[in-house]
């Protein structure tokens, strides 16, 4: 996929056959299902999807992704996604330097405070606004992949 490691990266064991599984998966990549509308299917081959966004530098979406599918003697499926994810880093970035902004100005006008006390608190804010930005970014995407994939395969067992 490329030189850098990916963001996330996450494995589902899943007790179904690998080729009803990938159907599956491919289904869910085409509707929008897996992680939202916009991403497109660069590859398939027998044991990995490579996916990518089609779209839109801002949204709440991995850059690039892949899916891998292995079977094991047991006649689970594993699914494993990797997850490349720099554009969801532009997004934080700009929300957290706007909130770092914001309190270094109101805390300098509202409140008095000397510039060198303003700026560090709204140097702090923007830090602590982006790691918890990430951790929610991360959380959520693992949620959607983990939900997405036992949902579909659990549906396609009925």
């Amino acid at each position: 996929m490329g030189s850098r490691s990916p963001t996330i990266t996450l494995t589902v064991r899943i007790a179904r056959l690998r080729q009803t599984v990938a159907d599956q998966l491919v289904l869910g990549l085409v509707t929008g299902g897996f992680l939202g509308p916009g991403l497109i299917i660069e590859k398939r081959e027998a044991q990995s999807i490579l996916f990518a966004k089609a779209g839109g530098v801002l949204r709440r979406m991995p850059d690039r992704g892949e899916l891998s599918l292995s079977s094991e003697s047991s006649g689970e499926t594993v699914v494993e996604c990797r997850l490349w994810c720099a554009g969801m880093g532009l997004r934080r970035l700009i929300i957290s330097a706007a909130a770092g902004a914001l309190v270094a100005t109101l805390t300098a006008l509202a409140f008095g405070w000397l510039i060198s006390w303003s700026i560090p608190a709204g140097f702090l804010t923007a830090l602590v606004a982006d790691l918890v930005g990430r951790q929610r970014d991360r959380s959520q995407l693992r949620h959607q992949i983990k939900a997405f994939i036992h949902n579909t395969t659990y549906l396609k067992a009925i």
